[in-house]
């Protein structure tokens, strides 16, 4: 009998859950982020477009320095012409000339490293980095951003991206 491909699911939801209930405790900024974006290095077409949302918890701050971990993201996309769904977790971190780069109303360099699961042709299983940058607004933080996405699989293409973006500090 075949096992079935999404076996690892609910494993992984209780994990997520699990990071969430020892995560509540502390005194941490939850984030969301909502993102478009587009192929940079291939004619961009209408119909080659992303959307993508994240869900994360800052770690506890350091000055001029918030590490994030996204907890969950997902996306919708149209890549090489087909549809596909994504799901990824990563670490994201926030540079600043001030000491406390959210709500600092100030220029930010944004990092970025993720690992996704594509749900479509092409990448299936992969690895994300970016680099960006962003202004401080308050609780809002609009970004731009540079993004490489690569399958894990030889022989698969690599996905380039332009990603135009606002986070919202919803907590903390």
């Amino acid at each position: 009998m075949k096992t079935p491909r999404l076996a690892w699911a609910p494993t992984a939801a209780l994990a997520l859950l699990a990071g969430a209930a020892l995560a509540a405790p502390l005194s941490a900024q939850i984030v969301s982020t909502f993102a478009f974006g587009a192929p940079s290095r291939a004619k961009i077409q209408g119909s080659d477009l992303q959307v993508a949302g994240k869900l994360g918890v800052a770690l506890p701050p350091t000055p001029h320095l918030l590490l994030l971990w996204n907890l969950a993201g997902a996306g919708f996309d149209r890549f090489q012409g087909h549809n596909g769904a994504a799901l990824e977790t990563g670490l994201e971190a926030w540079v600043s000339p001030a000491r406390r780069p959210a709500q600092s109303w100030g220029p930010l360099l944004l990092a970025e490293a993720a690992l996704g699961r594509r749900f479509g042709v092409g990448l299936h299983g992969y690895q994300a980095l970016g680099i960006g940058a962003g202004w401080s607004l308050g609780d809002w933080v609009p970004y731009l951003e540079f993004r490489r996405r690569a399958s894990f699989h030889a022989g698969q293409p690599v996905d380039h991206q332009i990603l135009i973006g606002v986070h919202f500090v919803l907590f903390g």
